[in-house]
């Protein structure tokens, strides 16, 4: 069999390089003193993280080849065109939806990369995952608990200047909710788990009825759905198929959970985000239903979590 180690291992290091370069790109354009030193000081601690991924590869006579992972594409899907008409304030919350999507990815790939050198006798390997993975668990945390008050602090100076953002930012999330849908009914088409397509495509189909009520509530307030990709939705739109090159069918359905578990991170992150600025707007009905998504977005993230170790397993003895 195959020792996949060395190639999981050059995913991670790509994953955490791109992953750096977003933090430090993120903290240049925040006001937030806050945010960005937490943007920094996990920039610092990836480099680290990219380091010691790099010293292990090599140990194992391995070397980064520089293509990007799919992960590392997932950490670059949001262009700065995607946030054009948003204000800076909006943006910095849109980078902590982001980052928190990120963490999550990085926990989900550490978890599959510590039951892979597990299963191939790996301790060193093993111990370092799962020393990265807590850092990451860490980090998550900390990006959490600024969302909400970054939220809030950008509606408020929003709407101090007149404007009431909260037609845009369901736009975006109903954006979002759609590209979830076909990237989910995609990855319900790709790999070779059934238990993987199947969680998929109930996943898929349950985003569907989440976009369909967040447009109710977007004509009901006399906005209508935007045929232009907010940020969040060019994150949930995903990889490109080459990035899974090299890579069997059932590693394949292994990366589909971990990018699930990711997005239904991000969708909590985006609903809280949501669920605050419509308290600021006095909109108990908007903020009923941001509360009652991010629910559904939490069982998915446990459903996609629950099936990760299982799917590493069959991914490592395929």
């Amino acid at each position: 069999m195959e020792n996949p180690i060395p190639r999981y291992l050059e995913d991670a290091i790509a994953a955490e390089k791109s992953f750096e370069t977003q933090l430090r790109g993120f903290a240049k354009d925040s006001e937030f003193a806050e945010v960005n030193a937490v943007f920094i000081s996990h920039a610092d601690e990836t480099k680290g993280q990219y380091d010691r991924l790099t010293a292990r590869l090599r140990e194992l006579g391995g070397e980064p080849s520089g293509a990007k992972s799919i992960l590392a594409h997932v950490f670059n899907a949001a262009p700065g065109a995607a946030q054009m008409g948003h204000s800076a304030e909006e943006r910095v919350t849109q980078y902590l939806i982001m980052a928190y999507a990120v963490e999550n990815a990085e926990i989900a790939m550490y978890e599959s990369l510590a039951i892979t050198a597990n299963t191939f006798g790996d301790a060193d390997t093993e111990r370092l995952a799962r020393d990265i993975q807590s850092q990451e668990k860490e980090a998550a945390g900390r990006v959490w608990k600024l969302i909400g008050p970054v939220a809030g602090e950008a509606f408020t100076r929003l709407n101090r200047s007149g404007k009431n953002p909260l037609i845009s930012y369901l736009e975006d999330v109903e954006a979002a909710e759609r590209n979830f849908e076909d990237t989910l009914a995609s990855f319900s088409k790709a790999g070779d788990q059934p238990e993987v397509q199947s969680l998929m495509a109930m996943m898929s189909a349950k985003a569907r009825t989440q976009h369909e009520r967040l447009e109710v509530r977007l004509r009901a307030l006399g906005g209508s759905p935007s045929t232009m990709k907010s940020a969040l939705a060019h994150l949930l739109a995903f990889t490109p198929v080459t990035a899974q090159t090299g890579h069997t069918e059932s590693e394949k359905s292994t990366q589909h959970l971990m990018i699930t578990y990711s997005a239904a991170a991000a969708e909590m992150a985006m609903y809280e985000s949501l669920a605050v600025a419509a308290r600021a707007a006095n909109d108990a009905e908007t903020e009923r239903l941001a509360r009652e998504l991010q629910r559904e977005e939490k069982q998915d993230h446990h459903l996609a979590w629950d099936r990760l170790g299982a799917s590493a397993l069959v991914s490592t003895n395929s």
